[in-house]
C-alpha cells in the first residue's frame, strides 16, 4: 500500500468525525500566540521553548482523534489512541488532560461484570515478588502522602483507580458537551491561571553574601577562576539546561547533538560533538548537566506506528487504521575526560515525555509525564504478570512495582520519577509513579514537593504532597492543602525543613493573597490572609526569615513580611511604584532587582521593560534605589524563564534577551549598577529571532560569551565588551 493510498483510507474513514474545537489547528495556533502576547494574565510564564513539542503533539491530536474515531466506528474507542492523546496533550493553557476519551464506548457488558467481580490482586503480591530481583531499585516499603496519594497494595488497586478516574472524566466530558450545546464555554477560565505556577519546571545563583535559602550569583570553583553557572531556583539543587559551562568549555544542545566549544584560549574552537541516534523528526536532545568529567544528556524520543484495527468481515468493508504513538525519555551519561572523544558510560530509559530534572550531588532525578490507561482486558487478566508491562509504565524495560505507585482519588496522568547515581549510570536507585491530574514540581536539597490546583465549590485550592529524598530514595512524608493557587515559581520555598507558600485566592469574588507557613510534617503553623485585595502575586522571593513579593493591578506594591515567628508572620512594609515586576533576584544582602514592565497607572498600558532596584536594607522601610525603563521592548524570556537570566552582584552584571514586536527586532542587553543607576554596557542584535529562550549570557573571567544554538560570540570585558570572535556552530 502506498502512502497516498493509506492517506486516502484515513481521510475516507474520518470524513464523518467531528473534531473537537479545542484541538483544531487554528485553536492550537491561537494558544501558542496567546502564550506570547497575553497582556493581562502573564500567560507567557515559565515555558521553555524546548517543550513546544507538547503543543505540536496537541496539534497532532487532530489525527489522533480521527484514529480514536476508528475504534468507535467498530464499536469501541481505541485505547491506543487514548494513550497517544494522553502522552501528547498535557495542556499548558488549562491544566486539563486533553486525551480524555478513556471510556470504551461499546465495551462488552460481560467484561464489565467480570471487572467488577475480578480479584483485587490475590496472587499479585507473589507475582510482583517473583518479578523483583537484587538489581531492582526499590525494596523498602513506601509511605502514603496523607490521603492525597496512597501507595497501591497491588496492580488491581491501580486498575480500579484508573477506571474510577475514567468514569469521572467521562461524566465531565458529557457536562462540557452539554455546556457547549447550551452556549457555555467548555474550558473554565480559572483553569488556565495555574500555568505560571512554576515549571517547570521553572532562578539564579545568588551572591555568596545572600545565600541561606535562595540561589544567587555564581560562586567560583575550587580555583580562583570565575564563571557563571545555570540560574537556579534552590541553592544546592542543580538544574539541567540547554547551554552550560565548566569554565573551560561551553556545552551547547542542538536538536540531535551536544557541541563542545573550547574557550580556554582567546580563539574559541569547536573541539567535539556528541551526535545522538534519533528515531524520528520529533526526537530531540532536551537538556544536560556538566559536572567535572561527567556529562549527562537528556533525550526525548517518540515511537509511532500504524495499527490495523479488527474490522467487519464483510467483503466491501474498508480496513480501519489507528496510530499508536508514545514517548520515552533517556538519560545518557558520558565520560568527557577527553573532550574530543566522549565515551558513553551508561543509559537509563523511562516511559513518558520529559517534564524536568534536578540533580543533588551525584544523584539525578528524572521526571516524565505519561498517561496511564486501562488495557482492553478484564482486571483479572490485566494484572497477570505477562500483561503488566502492556499498561504500567516502564523504567529500564521493567514495569513500576505496584508498591511504588501512588494513586489519588482521581486522575490518570502519571508523573514518573526515577533517580540515577552518575557513578552507576545504567542503574536506577529508586523509582516512583504518582498518578495525578497535573502537578508542578519544587525540590529542595532533601525533599520533593508536588503541588497542584483543585477546583471545588469553595474555590480553588492548592494540594501539596511532600516526599523525602535520601541518597536517591523517594518516600512520602505527608500532604496538605491551602486556599488559592500558586502563580509564581518562587512563591513556594523550603527553609530549614519548613515550607512557606504564597497563593492568590479568587474564592471571595475578587483576588486576594495568602501566606501559609508549615512545619516539616506539613502541619500549618501560621498564616496571613486577605493581602492586597483585588491584586495578584506576580513575583516572589524568600531570604532567610523574610518573604518579599510583588502584587499588581495598576501599580506594583512590594511587600516585606517577617517570618521569624512561624506562628505569626507580620507584614513590615509595603512599597508602591508604577508598573510591576515579574522576576525578583537578590543583589547582595540589602538589595533586590526586579525585572518587569512599566505601565500607565490609570490604563495599565505597557510602556516597555523595566528594571527596578529595591533597597531592602531595612525591611520595615522599603525604598526604590533606582529604575530604568527600556521603551519599545515588549517581551523578554527573563520574565518567565529564570534560566535565561544572568545576574551577578559581585561581577556587577545583569543580562537578558528582549524583543520589540513593533520594530521586529531582538537583542541581548547587559546592564550594570553604578552610582545608584542602571547603566547599559552592551547591546547585541540577535540574528535568530525564532525563540529568545535559546540564548544564554555567560562570563568566564575577563571574557563574556553570548551563546546560542547556531553561534557563539566572545567579548572582552576589560575593553568595554569589544567583540573578539564569532564562532559558527
Amino acid at each position: 500500500m502506498t502512502d497516498q493510498e493509506l492517506l486516502d483510507i484515513i481521510k475516507k474513514s474520518a470524513e464523518s468525525v467531528e473534531i473537537p474545537r479545542m484541538v483544531l489547528p487554528e485553536e492550537v495556533k491561537k494558544r501558542l500566540m496567546d502564550e506570547k502576547t497575553n497582556k493581562t494574565k502573564g500567560a507567557e510564564k515559565k515555558r521553555n521553548y524546548r517543550y513546544a513539542g507538547r503543543y505540536v503533539a496537541a496539534a497532532a491530536i487532530t489525527v489522533i482523534c480521527v484514529a480514536g474515531a476508528f475504534g468507535i466506528y467498530s464499536g469501541r474507542t481505541s485505547q491506543e489512541s487514548n494513550t497517544a492523546g494522553e502522552a501528547g496533550m498535557l495542556s499548558a493553557d488549562n491544566g486539563v488532560s486533553a486525551g480524555t476519551g478513556g471510556i470504551r464506548a461499546g465495551q462488552d457488558t460481560d467484561q464489565m461484570a467480570e471487572e467488577e467481580k475480578g480479584a483485587s490482586g490475590g496472587g499479585e503480591s507473589s507475582q510482583e515478588s517473583d518479578r523483583m530481583n537484587s538489581t531492582d531499585p526499590v525494596t523498602r516499603q513506601k509511605h502514603n502522602a496523607g490521603d492525597l496519594y496512597v501507595v497501591a497494595s497491588d496492580y488491581g488497586k491501580v486498575y480500579d483507580a484508573i477506571k474510577k478516574s475514567e468514569l469521572n472524566m467521562y461524566r465531565q466530558e458529557m457536562k462540557w458537551a452539554a455546556d457547549m450545546d447550551s452556549g457555555g464555554d467548555m474550558i473554565n477560565e480559572s483553569a488556565g491561571i495555574s500555568e505560571d505556577a512554576g515549571t517547570g519546571d521553572a532562578m539564579s545563583p545568588i551572591s555568596s553574601s545572600a545565600t541561606k535559602g535562595e540561589a544567587g550569583a555564581i560562586a567560583a570553583g575550587d580555583t580562583d577562576q570565575k564563571y557563571s553557572k545555570t540560574n537556579l531556583q534552590t541553592e544546592g539543587v542543580d538544574e539541567s539546561d540547554i547551554i552550560k559551562t565548566d569554565g573551560s568549555y561551553l556545552y551547547i544542545v542542538d536538536d540531535s547533538s551536544v557541541k563542545l566549544v573550547d574557550v580556554r584560549k582567546k580563539e574559541m574552537k569547536l573541539t567535539g560533538e556528541i551526535t545522538l541516534s534519533m528515531n524520528s523528526a520529533a526526537d530531540s536532545v532536551m537538556e544536560m548537566y556538566v559536572d567535572g568529567n561527567i556529562l549527562n544528556v537528556i533525550v526525548q524520543k517518540e515511537v509511532s506506528a500504524l495499527k490495523k484495527e479488527n474490522t467487519n468481515e464483510a467483503e466491501d468493508a474498508a480496513d480501519i487504521y489507528s496510530f499508536d504513538s508514545d514517548w520515552s525519555t533517556e538519560l545518557l551519561t558520558y565520560d568527557i575526560s577527553d573532550r574530543e572523544n566522549p565515551v558513553l558510560k551508561g543509559t537509563v530509559k523511562q516511559d513518558g515525555m520529559y517534564n524536568t530534572s534536578r540533580k543533588t550531588g551525584d544523584i539525578v532525578y528524572l521526571f516524565t509525564e505519561k498517561g496511564v490507561q486501562r488495557p482492553e482486558l478484564t482486571k483479572s487478566t490485566a494484572i497477570l504478570e505477562d500483561n503488566i508491562e502492556g499498561w504500567i509504565p516502564l523504567v529500564n524495560g521493567k514495569a513500576i512495582a505496584a508498591d511504588c505507585i501512588y494513586i489519588p482519588s482521581q486522575g490518570n496522568q502519571g508523573l514518573l520519577i526515577s533517580s540515577v547515581d552518575t557513578g552507576h549510570p545504567d542503574q536506577i536507585v529508586d523509582n516512583t509513579l504518582i498518578i495525578n491530574q497535573d502537578v508542578q514540581i519544587y525540590m529542595s536539597t532533601d525533599a520533593l514537593y508536588l503541588y497542584s490546583q483543585s477546583d471545588s465549590v469553595d474555590g480553588m485550592t492548592t494540594q501539596i504532597a511532600k516526599f523525602k529524598l535520601q541518597n536517591g530514595t523517594i518516600d512520602a512524608v505527608g500532604a496538605t492543602s491551602a486556599a488559592g493557587f500558586v502563580r509564581d515559581t518562587f512563591a513556594i520555598n523550603e527553609y530549614q525543613g519548613k515550607l512557606r507558600l504564597l497563593t492568590t485566592d479568587l474564592s471571595g469574588g475578587q483576588e486576594q493573597n495568602n501566606l501559609f507557613l508549615f512545619d516539616g510534617e506539613l502541619e500549618l503553623t501560621g498564616k496571613l490572609t486577605g493581602i492586597a485585595q483585588g491584586e495578584e502575586i506576580y513575583a516572589a522571593r524568600y531570604f532567610n526569615d523574610m518573604a518579599y513579593f510583588v502584587t499588581y493591578r495598576n501599580t506594583d506594591p512590594l511587600f516585606a513580611v517577617d517570618l521569624s515567628d512561624e506562628t505569626n508572620p507580620v507584614i513590615l512594609s509595603e512599597l508602591k511604584i508604577t508598573g510591576f515586576s515579574e522576576y525578583l533576584h537578590f543583589w547582595g544582602s540589602d538589595k533586590l532587582v526586579g525585572i518587569g514592565y512599566e505601565t500607565d497607572p490609570d490604563s495599565g498600558e505597557r510602556k516597555g521593560l523595566k528594571l527596578s532596584m529595591f533597597d531592602i536594607s531595612d525591611p520595615a522601610d522599603l525604598k526604590t534605589a533606582g529604575t530604568c525603563v527600556i521603551e519599545n521592548l515588549d517581551y523578554s524570556p527573563a520574565l518567565y524563564d529564570y534560566k535565561c537570566v544572568l545576574i551577578d552582584e559581585k561581577e556587577n552584571i545583569i543580562g537578558f534577551a528582549a524583543e520589540s514586536y513593533r520594530r521586529g527586532s531582538c537583542s541581548y542587553f547587559l546592564f550594570s549598577w553604578e552610582n545608584g543607576k542602571f547603566r547599559e554596557i552592551m547591546t547585541e542584535s540577535l540574528e535568530d529571532k525564532t525563540d529568545l529562550q535559546q540564548y544564554r549570557g555567560i562570563y568566564i573571567d575577563d571574557r563574556f560569551y553570548l551563546a546560542g544554538i547556531k553561534n557563539v560570540i566572545s567579548y572582552d570585558r576589560k575593553d568595554e565588551y569589544r567583540m573578539i570572535q564569532k564562532l559558527e556552530l
